[in-house]
């Protein structure tokens, strides 16, 4: 009889969940950076400030009006009930589409209040983001539930990689704000397509059923009231810097938040689709070691997280420098303070995951009541000493006080371990450590390269290397 030959090591990794998601994030902001490479050279700071508040505005009502319809899929006993799924579409559909007649409705009001009432027409614009969303499958939930990840992680990385050339190609066309933003909707309209042509069974029937609404409205109120608290929190800087900055810094602050916003994929998607599922089975078929299981599946995703997200702190001038052109090196201040909050979310978003396992959801809505506890005292007490940057500030560590509560919660749910949370810290530390030398070493070797250029070729002295 034939011997099977054994998996190799590094097929085993990429086929696991978090091999998929790594592999998902890195070509996502493979994709990303290779897009601000370009953008950032054809666009003006102005535009991506444009393109920041647009995308502030999009955030908060969406995350305003979400009633955690993965979440609820993927931990119901019959979440993958066809008429359960029709029924769910069936109400998220609609919601999509009172969000896109209100934010019609809106954009001149909103643009208004931003001080800037040109950008009307721009922020009506993108409405149609939201009938995307609401007209594509529940594929990005059922295919966690099902464990389906590598087909989900092909769609994120196809649609991303569309979008990055639409953004490409229309800025070339373009060449203003507008091409990031048709990019937006055009990739919004393929993620639609490809939720459906994917997937088999995905495609579903108009049914609404008042008893699955009201269970889902029990479910999904803390989510949604946590959510709410959450975005509004974590666009608060984005609405308020929009009106003291101009456009041009604005643009400058919105490039940076969304550079550290990268890892924002693995943050979100790391915790619900691998950790989640995980977490819930144990609860309902080993409780007793559920405390162990926390921190064994995530130690040491955690540890190489931590120590990257480190470097990226420590080397954020450098990476600025190393990305784009002279007219956003000011970029790189905003981006080493507002890369500290993804760096600690990990940690808080793997403990709200449990918490909801075990039955407190109501957690996600106190840790948002930390967060704007936070941001109001620390927040008006930084503006009102440092101004503008005692705010950002602020920003960068807010999920230092949620980490301390997430520590309480889990101790009253007997799942901490100080010598766990403080292995993690270390890493943090550690990371930040080696990227500060890395930082010191790159602008010392560019500086060395440059006089050495010079000394070879004179006559570039007038034309500054970048």
């Amino acid at each position: 009889m034939a011997t099977a030959l054994p998996v190799p090591i590094w097929r085993r990794a990429l086929g696991s969940g978090i091999g998929l998601i790594a592999m998902t994030m890195f070509a996502s902001n493979g994709m990303r950076i290779v897009s601000t490479i370009v953008l950032t050279r054809i666009l003006a700071p102005s535009d991506y400030g444009v393109v920041g508040v647009t995308s502030a505005i999009l955030m908060v009502m969406f995350m305003i009006s979400d009633f955690g319809f993965g979440v609820y899929i993927v931990q119901h006993p019959q979440g993958d009930d066809p008429r359960r799924l029709d029924a769910i579409w069936t109400i998220r559909l609609f919601r999509s589409i009172l969000l896109f007649v209100a934010l019609l409705a809106l954009s001149q009001p909103i643009a208004m209040l931003l001080e800037k009432p040109e950008m009307g027409i721009i922020i009506a614009s993108t409405s149609f983001q939201f009938l995307l969303d609401g007209g594509s499958s529940l594929a990005s939930y059922t295919a966690v539930r099902e464990q389906k990840l590598g087909r989900l992680s092909t769609l994120d990385v196809i649609a991303s990689i569309a979008q990055t050339l639409f953004g490409i190609i229309l800025a070339i066309l373009l060449r203003n704000f507008w091409a990031i933003l048709i990019a937006n909707l055009l990739g919004g309209l393929l993620r639609a397509v490809l939720s459906y042509a994917m997937f088999e069974g995905s495609r579903r029937r108009f049914f609404y059923d008042r008893v699955e609404a009201a269970a889902l409205w029990r479910f999904g109120k803390t989510v949604a009231s946590a959510h709410t608290l959450q975005i509004m929190l974590s666009n608060v800087d984005k609405f308020v810097l929009s009106r003291l900055f101009p456009l041009g810094t604005f643009g400058l602050y919105s490039l940076a938040s969304n550079l550290a916003g990268a890892p924002s994929m693995f943050t979100s998607l790391y915790p619900n689709r691998v950790l989640l599922p995980t977490y819930a089975a144990t609860a309902r078929e080993r409780p007793e070691q559920l405390a162990d299981e926390y921190y064994r599946t995530r130690r040491l995703t955690m540890i190489g997280y931590l120590l990257a997200m480190g470097g990226f702190v420590g080397m954020a001038p450098a990476i600025v420098h190393l990305l784009y052109d002279t007219r956003y090196s000011e970029a790189a201040i905003f981006l080493r303070i507002l890369a500290l909050a993804p760096a600690v979310a990990l940690n808080n978003y793997a403990a709200r995951e449990v918490l909801i396992v075990v039955g407190r959801v109501k957690t996600l809505f106190y840790a948002n009541i930390v967060r704007m506890i936070w941001l109001a005292v620390a927040g008006s007490t930084g503006f009102a000493m440092f101004g503008p940057m005692g705010l950002i500030v602020t920003v960068g560590l807010i999920e230092v006080p949620v980490m301390f509560y997430c520590w309480f919660a889990l101790a009253q749910s007997r799942l901490f371990r100080l010598n766990e949370e403080l292995l993690m810290l270390a890493a943090l530390g550690a990371g930040i450590g080696l990227g500060l030398l890395c930082n010191n070493l790159y602008f010392a070797f560019a500086a060395h390269l440059r006089q050495m250029l010079l000394a070879a070729m004179p006559h570039i002295g007038h034309h500054p290397l970048h």
